[in-house]
């Protein structure tokens, strides 16, 4: 038997405020696009069951477009005869019991079974028993499923969470939780456990039958470094089962750091930005850049226009500046509270070049220009 695993798909998912040429947030039909590459996987490696572990789409109420796609999609499997269960996140699940959950529409198609609400279920497919945990948000419900979540005798079980397995799987997001360790000893019954929520894919050094898949398109930078796709499983006799991680195509994300820019010229920070763009295929990537330890003044003369004109064809340009630290002249701000920002900038910048007056009255003016851009 064999066993597809993808999970936080995210759609309807949107950032950066730009759109393509059918006006849909690009970004948005980034992750659509990466959906459909796996649908096109699943459909031409033909699992005998498909398995999502959450957050299918990326809010409770999604747009008409991300759940008009998602039924498309969803639809295809079920014309080739290809059963999904997919779970709810922490993303999907709607914070009050005014809102319906939006999975509640996923039971109008064959062949899928959508687990959500404060309970879990389970969905048998012959030697094959998938036992889904959707996300619960109340603390209570959820400690009570646990207690009486038990495998079945002589079949290959496969556990379906959307949590973080330890600490260092947290997301920073509001509604994620941390699986209890009071149950972790139950973990260790089920041959598979197919986990949502981390965004990298990752095999649980502590639960090694436990496996993230990870989400299909990077949502941050955190993701740079991590392919994207699914797990397959291939499920042979006594239960045996092999694990590999297929990836899929998804929009290039770069990172590059420059370090210790107070020390260099704007000249030598251009020649280190044009050698990393001559390295790197930057066009139609994101490309988060950081520059660390620059002056107030170097930021002036690097700005994002410039920048972004150095960095050639890139999609977006997401630019960190992490300022070197002038005590002397955060103590004269503290001091100085109530003084025009305008004031205190030139005294900075006469403080830092004390024997080039001229350079100093040309930055100090070069700022006044963008302080007052809007007085009347």
């Amino acid at each position: 038997m064999t066993v597809l695993h993808f999970s936080d798909t995210h759609l309807g998912y949107q950032a950066f405020d730009t759109v393509n040429d059918a006006g849909v947030n690009t970004r948005e039909q980034d992750l659509y696009d990466a959906f459909e590459r796996v649908v096109e996987r699943i459909l031409a490696r033909k699992p005998d069951v498909v398995v999502h572990s959450g957050d299918f789409f990326h809010r409770p109420s999604p747009s008409n477009r991300a759940l008009t796609f998602g039924l498309e999609q969803l639809r295809r499997l079920g014309d080739a005869g290809i059963p999904l269960v997919v779970i709810a996140g922490n993303h999907e699940t709607p914070k009050t019991i005014y809102n319906s959950p939006i999975l509640r529409a996923l039971r109008s198609l064959d062949g899928v079974t959508p687990m959500f609400g404060n309970h879990r279920e389970t969905a048998a497919f012959g030697d094959l028993v998938i036992h889904g945990v959707p996300h619960i948000n109340d603390q209570r419900l959820l400690l009570q499923e646990l207690e009486r979540l038990e495998p079945v005798d002589g079949k290959f079980n496969i556990l379906m969470l959307h949590t973080s397995l330890g600490k260092r799987y947290l997301m920073e997001e509001y509604g994620e939780q941390v699986f209890p360790e009071a149950f972790e000893a139950k973990l260790g019954a089920f041959q598979y456990i197919a986990l949502g929520h981390w965004h990298n894919f990752q095999q649980i050094g502590l639960h090694p039958n436990a496996w993230y898949s990870g989400s299909t398109e990077r949502l941050s930078d955190t993701e740079i470094d991590a392919e994207k796709g699914f797990l397959w499983l291939d499920i042979g006799k006594k239960n045996a089962c092999k694990v590999s991680f297929e990836p899929i195509e998804t929009r290039p994300w770069l990172k590059f750091e420059l370090d210790d820019c107070r020390h260099k010229t704007v000249a030598e920070l251009t020649v280190e930005l044009e050698q990393f763009v001559q390295t790197q295929d930057a066009k139609n990537a994101i490309i988060s850049l950081t520059l660390n330890d620059i002056k107030l003044e170097q930021t002036l003369e690097l700005g994002n226009v410039r920048l972004r004109a150095l960095l050639g064809d890139c999609f977006q340009l997401i630019v960190r500046r992490n300022t070197y630290g002038d005590r002397a002249f955060v103590k004269q701000l503290e001091a100085n509270q109530f003084d025009r920002l305008d004031r205190i900038f030139a005294e900075y910048v006469r403080s830092k070049y004390p024997d080039d007056e001229a350079l100093a009255a040309q930055l100090a003016e070069r700022a006044d220009h963008y302080f007052h851009a809007n007085d009347p």
